[in-house]
């Protein structure tokens, strides 16, 4: 199954993915899945994105100002490019900054979908969220909050999640006691997806999975997402197999 539909994106979404453990690869991949599809992708970070992952998707597109910048991308897809990535420029030879979230509204026309990075946790498997994450459009129409396995079981600590004190303020499981299924879910669908837009749809994305035992920890999890409300969950298997796998529990 194709990563895209099992999140059911489709023409005319603004898709924000958020969290960690696998949040870039998973843009990644809908991206790519998206263009193999026949639709013309937009990428616009809010917060920053790495160059090399720009690079991957097409033309890196930048400007400081909103009507220069849309004149840009608007150049960039009419020349037959199928994806693009847009910024406010580079903050370093590896990095790009991100677009202010009231600019995507002038820029979703240019592509069939545009898909939105909202937020960093420095490659961390889940994170806790401060109060000004995730930096989500108003036009966002799908928010996907990405998970990894790996975090299922293992020490609340810098090793294993971004922002450890948050989120034990969040989940009230302190520092070094084990992640359990509901204080994943609970990263995820109070800290990740806490501050939707009202007309967006929500979705969970459990990366790292298996068959196996993670495969029957990431069920676990999906129960606890559902008593949070949490009604789409999907699970893949990346970002650690090149071959992708994805399963709708």
């Amino acid at each position: 199954m194709k990563l895209y539909l099992a999140l059911d994106i489709a023409s005319g979404d603004v898709a924000a993915f958020v969290g960690a453990g696998g949040k870039s690869s998973a843009m990644l991949t809908v991206a790519d899945e998206l263009t193999q599809a026949g639709m013309k992708v937009l990428v616009a970070p809010t917060t920053k994105m790495l160059v090399s992952e720009a690079q991957r998707i097409g033309p890196l597109i930048t400007s400081e100002d909103a009507g220069e910048l849309r004149m840009k991308a608007e150049e960039a897809l009419s020349n037959a490019a199928s994806g693009i990535v847009v910024g406010s420029g580079l903050l370093s030879k590896n990095r790009v900054g991100g677009v202010e979230p009231a600019d995507i509204p002038s820029l979703t026309p240019l592509a069939d979908v545009v898909l939105v990075e909202a937020d960093g946790s420095r490659r961390r498997p889940i994170k806790g969220t401060a109060d000004h994450e995730p930096v989500l459009p108003n036009a966002a129409t799908l928010v996907v909050a990405v998970g990894s396995i790996r975090a299922f079981g293992a020490p609340v600590d810098q090793e294993h999640v971004h922002r450890p004190e948050l989120f034990s303020k969040l989940t009230g499981v302190g520092a070094g006691q084990s992640i359990t299924a509901r204080a994943f879910a609970q990263a995820m669908a109070k800290g990740s997806l806490h501050n939707v837009p009202d007309n967006a749809r929500t979705a969970a994305l459990i990366t790292g999975v298996k068959p196996g035992k993670s495969m029957a920890d990431a069920s676990v999890i999906t129960r606890e997402l559902w008593r949070f409300g949490v009604k789409k969950v999907v699970l893949t298997s990346l970002p650690d197999e090149p071959t992708r796998r994805v399963w709708l529990p």
